[in-house]
């Protein structure tokens, strides 16, 4: 074969193969995401590809799918939790993200002293000479709701009522049902009495939490550990 030939058939070679050369690999990556003091599902939870277009929410059982490519960041938020980031490394339909609520409140602000609009008796100059103006004073509040953005000691308020208070209320009522739930003792327990993998766990105690939600509020260890196993006895 001429040299020449060769020559273009190789470089038609290259050019038909540099498409393919650094493209990633396109996974899929599903999974549920759970509130971290009660582990119920949460639904409407945004999930984003770090500095893509890309993104889903969960469904109201707290269920996604996206797909992405290896080594993309995936970014959970939901309004009122903490962000979480994931970096995908291999497909994964067994995704369990926990998500803790950020409880922050902005204080109010206090802001004293007068403030003059300018220009604002310039409509005067237009009424008729020897014309009486009465100007009724009255105090400036902010309405039930609302945010005031000025005017002479007007209380600003970011937070209101403290929002978070039903929430603590709530992880105090469950504090021994997650404290039993997040220790390792409990997991090895069980994991080794019905001789159970990771995935079939963590599938397990997802059920558990759905079927039996009345066991968030038990006070006793020992109430709970008897619920779990008699729970992860039962064959789906």
């Amino acid at each position: 074969m001429h040299p020449q030939v060769v020559t273009r058939l190789f470089f038609m070679l290259i050019v038909v193969c540099l498409p393919t050369v650094g493209r990633a690999q396109t996974i899929t990556i599903s999974g549920s995401v759970l509130d971290s003091a009660t582990y119920q599902p949460l639904p409407y939870v945004a999930v984003q590809i770090k500095r893509k277009a890309v993104g889903v929410s969960t469904t109201e059982r707290g269920v996604f799918v996206i797909a992405g490519q290896k080594g993309d960041t995936l970014i959970f938020t939901r309004l009122g939790y903490k962000p979480f980031l994931f970096v995908a490394q291999q497909p994964n339909d067994r995704l369990r993200v926990i998500l803790a609520e950020d409880t922050r409140l902005l204080k109010d602000v206090t802001v004293y002293g007068d403030y003059d609009i300018k220009g604002i008796d310039d409509w005067k100059k237009s009424l008729p000479a020897n014309t009486q103006v009465k100007v009724k004073k009255q105090t400036l509040e902010p309405q039930p709701n609302e945010v005031a953005t000025f005017g002479p000691g007007i209380t600003i308020g970011f937070g209101g009522k403290d929002k978070t208070k039903n929430k603590r209320d709530e992880l105090g009522r469950t504090e021994t049902y997650r404290k039993t739930i997040a220790d390792p003792e409990t997991k090895k327990y069980l994991v080794e009495l019905f001789n159970l993998t990771e995935e079939q766990y963590n599938k397990k105690l997802e059920r558990f939490n759905e079927d039996n939600p009345e066991a968030f509020y038990l006070t006793s260890r020992e109430d709970i550990m008897t619920m779990l196993v008699q729970f992860f006895a039962m064959k789906e």
